[in-house]
């Protein structure tokens, strides 16, 4: 609950730096328009925001600083949609394209920034004696809201990220969603648990970044269907029967291979050319919007959802081959802070 709370703060802050944006523009032009001066406290924000403190600004209102001002946001619209085509270029997702030119936002704004910066130095040097040129705190406001904002973006992205479609994994065709299924809906369903009861009480240690809880074997019938972290949705401890599966395990050799599956792809059809020659997203059929593949000499691993989200809980599948590129083991998990 403390991470939502420390998430909304930080929205609702983003929204109230966009208001304040798009108002000490609107103010900008409608003192340009009746031949005023913007605020003071508006001409304020201009002088503070300098990267030299001996960096002053001219306090003036003209055409010619909202004209600055509105080419600023010009390029970095145009930059945002530049982005967003290479994106897509290389991802063909609009979609994706679009979620990483969110993320990206405050490093286009340095960019802006810096051209602006490059341009202004140009016309000052270019510029007649006779015709001042000035460093407008007025221009400098309006970029001064933009870069707070896309500041408080790139926070609000790192700490929400975007939902992920929770992976699962079907035993014996009864589906397990990894983050949601509880032990319960596994005993329901015929399984147990070697050396546990429903009743025991389970202890999150919170001592292990992936694997949370307490790791069973999971049975049926009296045979092995790997092993599993249990841990307990909210809190440090909780009986058994109502811990959530927030990982699972299967070794390769395991009897039951040919019954197990990862988001409906047969584990026991799968060979180490399969994860060489194809991307995981494409062998168990995922679109994620935010995901990363990694190989590491035999291992291959997917995770969905890259950053260290408040919100959102990320997940990660893991393929291990051994050195004769037999199949070693498949693994799946969840991973979310509030579990750490």
């Amino acid at each position: 609950m403390g991470f939502l709370i420390v998430f909304l703060g930080f929205f609702i802050i983003l929204i109230l730096s966009f208001i304040a944006t798009i108002y000490i523009y609107i103010r900008f032009a409608f003192a340009v328009k009746s031949d005023t001066e913007v605020p003071a406290w508006i001409y304020k924000i201009g002088q503070s925001f300098k990267s030299r403190s001996y960096i002053t600004f001219d306090n003036v209102t003209d055409s010619t600083a909202f004209k600055e001002a509105t080419l600023f946001i010009v390029r970095l619209i145009f930059i945002n949609l530049l982005f967003i085509a290479v994106a897509y270029h290389n991802t063909h997702s609009l979609t994706f394209a679009a979620y990483k030119c969110i993320k990206a936002q405050f490093a286009l704004v340095l960019v802006t920034t810096f051209i602006q910066k490059i341009i202004k130095l140009i016309s000052i040097t270019r510029a007649k004696l006779d015709n001042p040129v000035y460093s407008y705190a007025s221009t400098n406001a309006v970029i001064a809201s933009i870069f707070f904002t896309s500041f408080i973006l790139m926070l609000c992205t790192s700490m929400a990220g975007v939902p992920v479609k929770p992976l699962n994994v079907q035993l014996d065709n009864t589906n397990v969603i990894i983050g949601e299924t509880t032990a319960a809906d596994l005993i329901s369903s015929g399984f147990t648990f070697k050396d546990a009861s429903p009743n025991d009480i389970v202890v999150n240690q919170r001592n292990d970044h992936f694997y949370y809880g307490k790791l069973v074997e999971i049975t049926k019938d009296g045979k092995s269907y790997g092993n599993m972290f249990l841990t307990p949705e909210s809190g440090d401890k909780d009986k058994l029967r109502n811990c959530i599966v927030t990982f699972y395990r299967i070794e390769a050799d395991n009897e039951q291979i040919s019954k197990i599956k990862i988001h409906n792809t047969k584990l026991g059809n799968l060979s180490y050319n399969d994860f060489k020659k194809r991307k995981m997203i494409n062998i168990f059929s995922l679109n994620p919007l935010d995901y990363k593949e990694d190989t590491y000499d035999n291992s291959f691993n997917l995770k969905l959802g890259t950053d260290e989200y408040l919100i959102w809980k990320a997940y990660w599948i893991t393929a291990d081959f051994n050195d004769d590129k037999s199949p070693y083991r498949y693994s799946i998990g969840a991973h979310h802070i509030k579990w750490e």
